[in-house]
């Protein structure tokens, strides 16, 4: 269908078009008069600018799931790529999605502004306290529930007297909401590696790989001739935590 101007109409339908472009035009450019504005505030009060931030953060997040009573630190993922290869915790994170730390309440949660989604939530697990937890998957953050508790299983496969105690100590460092059940001596006395054996079908499998990380030790499957304990979890210790 063809849609024929009459010469005598054309001058107004020119303005007509000429006035809407104006307009675009005009509120492009109040769009990126106050984004400009926007930035030179930030550089001017960053700190200002940053609580203003997180207390929008904290207003979207708390639509989506109840929240502690209490202000969190906030911070964004940048390399997101470095992470997921020690952090299970952040295998489905992105760059520009929000890490919001709760202390007080020992939570985590992962945000994502574009889609205004939660990626992933879990207790802030208490580090080793020398210094270098941060960087461990945010002190052995898991998907632990807070209320759960890990009952671990303990055993020598070295000969070496003293070995469970000091990977006791070592994971109650790293962890809460656990209990030791049972430390003994392993059938064997020759194990290289310190092996984490899952027990329980209900255990997240992040949770045993990242506390293989955080051990140097593998993940494996129960050795034929070790008996099963009443445990969620069996740590093997081997000859490299002599």
């Amino acid at each position: 269908m063809r849609f024929i101007i009459k010469k005598e109409l054309i001058p107004g339908v020119v303005g007509v078009i000429f006035l809407i472009i104006t307009l675009v035009s005009v509120g492009s450019g109040v769009y990126f008069f106050r984004q400009y504005r926007k930035s030179e505030e930030q550089l001017k009060n960053p700190i200002d600018a940053a609580k203003k931030e997180a207390k929008e953060l904290l207003a979207k997040v708390r639509k989506l799931m109840v929240l502690p009573n209490e202000e969190p630190t906030v911070a964004t993922v940048a390399d997101v790529a470095t992470l997921k290869k020690n952090q299970p915790f952040f295998q489905d994170a992105a760059d520009g999605d929000k890490v919001l730390i709760f202390q007080t309440a020992k939570k985590v949660i992962i945000y994502r502004p574009a889609t205004n989604v939660i990626i992933n939530v879990a207790p802030l697990i208490k580090g080793d306290g020398q210094g270098n937890s941060a960087s461990s998957s945010s002190q052995l953050s898991s998907s632990l529930s807070e209320s759960q508790v890990l009952k671990i299983a303990l055993r020598n496969g070295t000969g070496v007297t003293g070995i469970t105690k000091k990977l006791e100590d070592e994971l109650k460092a790293k962890m809460q909401n656990i209990t030791i059940v049972e430390k003994d001596n392993a059938k064997r006395q020759d194990y290289e590696n310190t092996m984490v054996i899952a027990l329980s079908n209900t255990l997240d499998k992040t949770v045993v790989q990242q506390l293989a990380n955080e051990l140097s030790a593998s993940v494996s499957a129960l050795p034929a001739d070790e008996p099963k304990p009443a445990a969620d979890l069996l740590i093997i210790a081997g000859k490299d935590r002599r």
